[in-house]
């Protein structure tokens, strides 16, 4: 591997994610909607300010960051190939395997970037009181996030970019109905001590504290 070669092939990947969200197609908007609506959503639970409306928003925003953050690889491929920059790859100054690694590492900062994004709307949604849920929910946005680009590249370098991101959704589908199919099957005292964990836990630098400031 060749350091010089995958930052050439990592910084294209970030021009070419730029370059299509600021253009037409599917991936117009796609930088916009992994920061713009989470952010937007978490001021919105804010100032509803109720559980009743921050649970539910907070769950929203943890799956909008997982879903956006972990298919930024895929939209690459997508863009390559509405632009028919593809057959271009082979002339770019980075070997194929440096290349796949750029891939990977590009993806891997959208997941950060993502994380980041949940800390600040978790912080708008719940600071002072659930700093501990705040934790939880970033946690998630990383492990899922990085499960869910670890599949989704691997199609994308298997089949066409249309046929790709048709199974990267139906992966996405898939994923969150084995979520819920777990939290319907859980033992409820299991699931609480789950949520429990999440919403009130030390992690990191964030103090754990209840959900809200009277529980």
């Amino acid at each position: 591997m060749d350091s010089k070669q995958i930052n050439k092939a990592f910084r294209i990947d970030i021009y070419k994610i730029l370059a299509w969200s600021s253009g037409k197609g599917i991936g117009s908007g796609s930088v916009l909607l992994l920061v713009g609506l989470p952010l937007l959503f978490a001021i919105m639970a804010r100032i509803g300010g109720n559980d009743g409306i921050t649970g539910p928003m907070s769950g929203g925003i943890t799956g909008l960051l997982v879903a956006i953050s972990g298919m930024m690889g895929i939209m690459v491929f997508s863009y390559e190939d509405q632009t028919g920059t593809a057959k271009l790859n082979c002339l770019l100054p980075a070997s194929r395997a440096n290349q796949v690694v750029g891939r990977y590492a590009f993806t891997l900062l959208c997941i950060v970037i993502a994380a980041l994004l949940q800390v600040i709307c978790g912080l708008v949604m719940y600071m002072p009181h659930s700093m501990g849920a705040v934790a939880g929910l970033t946690v998630i946005v990383l492990a899922v996030g990085t499960i869910y680009a670890s599949l989704t590249l691997p199609i994308g370098y298997r089949f066409p970019a249309t046929k790709a991101m048709g199974y990267a959704l139906l992966l996405l589908v898939a994923l969150g109905a084995i979520m819920v199919l777990i939290g319907f099957t859980m033992p409820e005292a299991t699931l609480n001590k789950v949520v429990h964990f999440v919403t009130t836990a030390k992690l990191g630098p964030f103090p754990g504290y209840p959900l809200s400031a009277s529980s």
